[in-house]
């Protein structure tokens, strides 16, 4: 069905090729250093196995420390938006967290229930990005503490680290495997986008971004 304007095959950019760059590092970096480091902590199997985890441990580590730093540095504007974005909470917000976007009510018992338009970003999205940015914050500074600058560290701050580390890692693991993954490939077309060419049917991204649709794009004129 086509939207405002719109044709029922027009498309929109909605992922620039930094964001997904950066996207694609936390997929390559995160997932496999959140995955390891719970071999690494549980120690499940042989010296070897938690040996060969460390590794890739490490290598994972670099990668999202590096997908980090160039998001920062070469893309801060972005990062800029999302600060502005995140932070500006409206009651439709609060109204879209209590019922979870409508998302158990989809899932669990196949029911749509009415819920507030939302712009870029839905109200899930600021939260767990407010998460993910000071806890990747925290996990990549002790990690690097732990692993780069250990014999100058004090024993009782690098106990500390350790945990905050563990337990920071892990809540994130769950959060962005149970949550951002499992909504992100229910949603499909929203996953392609972000991780193919970033543009997605108006008409899809209408669904999901109503607001952003109707305030914030425009159609290009041939």
């Amino acid at each position: 069905m086509a939207h405002d304007g719109y044709d029922d095959n027009a498309v929109v950019l909605k992922h620039s090729l930094s964001t997904r760059i950066f996207h694609w590092g936390l997929i390559l970096g995160f997932l496999p250093a959140a995955l390891t480091g719970i071999i690494i902590w549980l120690k499940p199997g042989s010296e070897d196995l938690v040996g060969l985890a460390m590794k890739i441990h490490i290598v994972g580590a670099w990668i999202l420390s590096i997908s980090c730093v160039y998001f920062f540095l070469f893309c801060y504007k972005r990062v800029v938006v999302f600060w502005r974005t995140a932070f500006n909470w409206t009651a439709d917000d609060i109204k879209w967290m209590s019922v979870s976007g409508g998302y158990p009510h989809k899932i669990f018992l196949g029911k749509t229930i009415p819920v507030p338009p939302m712009g870029k970003m839905n109200s899930g999205q600021k939260m767990l990005g407010i998460m993910v940015f000071f806890g990747t914050l925290v996990v990549i500074v002790s990690g690097w503490l732990l692993y780069a600058f250990l014999p100058m560290v004090p024993k009782e701050i690098a106990h500390y680290a350790d945990l905050l580390h563990l337990f920071v890692g892990l809540f994130l693991t769950l959060a962005i495997i149970c949550g951002h993954i499992v909504l992100s490939v229910y949603n499909w077309s929203e996953c392609v986008c972000m991780f193919g060419d970033g543009t997605m049917k108006v008409s899809e991204a209408a669904h999901h971004n109503e607001l952003w649709v109707k305030n914030e794009i425009e159609p290009v004129k041939k």
